[in-house]
């Protein structure tokens, strides 16, 4: 980049008035100035609004509840940094936090994402490190299961290093190749937005980097405080898993996704759980209605970097997991 660049910070909300107020000023005492902040508003009824504008933040006000890749995308579009930094509402800051994010993005510029290291509110727990990837199941005690068969967990790390994914938390990015990759996929409501982009991100060559020295906490878990909000979580989710199975990775784990799908359906009705079950079909048969043009997004996006999804998710699995390569060595 010629000179400093100019960041953007792009903060997602919906009835966080609370919360932007410890947020935003933990923005603006950043050691990296100026910095931009835009605040992308999902139809809050609270006083949101004020809040955002009494700390000299734009306001942008959506429509409806769109979600949160949407929300981002739409704040990405008005924003007028070279570096856009995504981060939730229910956050707090390092001072530093900004600058070491922007760090390796000026010295390298196959670099597309850096990530945060988050505490929890209280910094009793790492909640979010370096992000690894694996297709056996992880000897730890923190793991996840990103679909069936495969599995991501967080790992400590010192140093600059190369992850699979950033939390779209606390997710710095180039603006030009965000733009060229068309952002986050609009059809992800809330949940796997940040996998989608940096995997589709890593099939064009492009890094994502977790840096420890970025460091931020966390209110995990505060925007599902409700049963509207958990069924709304419930369905990003479920939606997200799909989508990325479909879209992005070889058709074993797609097939395994659907299956596993569709047979939660039972297992909602089993616990009477009328409301999930209900969304769960309404996303099975949505997803359904998608799933031609997923599968040529697919053809498209490997047929033009002559690479395919099983070389891609190899990649991914020997970049980031260590235990995966040791087992290979040994």
């Amino acid at each position: 980049m010629d000179g400093k660049p100019k960041v953007s910070v792009i903060v997602a909300n919906w009835n966080g008035a609370a919360h932007l107020r410890v947020c935003l000023p933990g923005l603006q005492s950043q050691s990296f100035k100026p910095l931009e902040i835009i605040v992308v508003d999902n139809c809050s009824s609270d006083e949101s609004a004020e809040v955002a504008k009494s700390f000299g933040a734009r306001w942008l006000p959506l429509e409806k509840n769109l979600g949160l890749a949407p929300g981002l995308n739409r704040g990405a579009s008005i924003a007028g940094g070279d570096l856009l930094l995504f981060v939730n509402n229910d956050m707090r800051f390092d001072p530093g936090f900004v600058a070491a994010l922007v760090e390796p993005l000026e010295r390298d510029e196959e670099i597309f994402a850096t990530d945060g290291m988050q505490f929890n509110w209280d910094g009793t727990l790492r909640a979010h490190l370096a992000a690894r990837l694996t297709n056996v199941p992880p000897r730890r005690e923190s793991s996840t299961e990103l679909v069936p068969g495969l599995y991501f967990y967080q790992q400590e790390k010192a140093e600059n290093s190369p992850v699979f994914m950033a939390s779209a938390a606390c997710m710095m990015v180039r603006k030009t190749i965000f733009q060229a990759l068309g952002g986050f996929d609009d059809r992800l409501p809330f949940g796997y937005e940040d996998v989608e982009l940096c995997w589709r991100a890593w099939v064009h060559r492009r890094k994502t980097l977790y840096v420890p020295k970025a460091i931020c906490w966390h209110r995990v878990g505060s925007s599902v405080t409700t049963v509207e909000a958990a069924r709304f979580s419930f369905r990003g989710v479920l939606k997200g898993r799909l989508l990325l199975a479909t879209k992005l990775l070889p058709a074993r784990y797609a097939f395994r996704t659907w299956l596993v799908s569709t047979a939660g359906l039972a297992k909602d009705i089993s616990r009477l759980r009328w409301k999930f079950a209900a969304a769960r079909i309404g996303v099975l048969v949505h997803m359904v209605g998608l799933l031609v043009q997923l599968l040529r997004e697919k053809r498209a996006l490997f047929r033009n970097e002559n690479s395919s999804s099983d070389e891609q998710l190899d990649f991914l699995v020997r970049l980031t997991d260590d235990d995966a390569m040791a087992d290979r060595c040994n």
